[in-house]
C-alpha cells in the first residue's frame, strides 16, 4: 500500500539540527528575513502565552479596524539583537541610503 503524504507536511527532516544552517560570520552581520509589518505593542514580562496571543489579537484587530497599510520591512536578527529596517526599492543611483531613517525599531538580545 502506498504511504500518502501530508500535502501540508513543509517541514524536511533531512537537515540534521544538530548541523547550523549559517556559518558564525553570518551571525555577525545578521541574517535577513523579508517580513510585513502591522504594529507593535508593549508586553512586559507576559507570564503566560494567553497574555502574548491577545496582544497579537489586539494588534491584528486595531490595524484592521483603522485600515493601516501593511509596511515591508526586513528583520535582521544577528548577535547584536534584532533590527526592522523598511524595505524601499532603489532608484537608479540617486537614492542615497540612510540606514538611520530606515529603522523602525532595534531591540539588543541580553541572553
Amino acid at each position: 500500500m502506498p504511504s500518502r503524504r501530508n500535502k501540508y507536511n513543509l517541514v524536511e527532516d533531512a537537515y540534521d539540527t544538530r548541523i547550523p544552517l549559517h556559518s558564525e560570520e553570518a551571525f555577525q552581520h545578521g541574517i535577513h528575513f523579508q517580513a510585513k509589518y502591522i504594529g507593535t505593542l508593549d508586553v512586559p514580562r507576559p507570564s503566560s502565552r494567553v497574555e502574548i496571543v491577545a496582544a497579537m489579537r489586539r494588534i491584528r484587530y486595531e490595524f484592521k479596524a483603522k485600515g493601516i497599510k501593511k509596511k515591508k520591512v526586513n528583520l535582521v536578527i544577528s548577535v547584536d539583537g534584532i533590527r526592522v529596517v523598511l524595505r524601499k526599492k532603489r532608484k537608479k543611483k540617486e537614492w542615497e541610503w540612510d540606514q538611520d531613517r530606515l529603522i523602525l525599531m532595534q531591540h539588543p538580545i541580553y541572553r
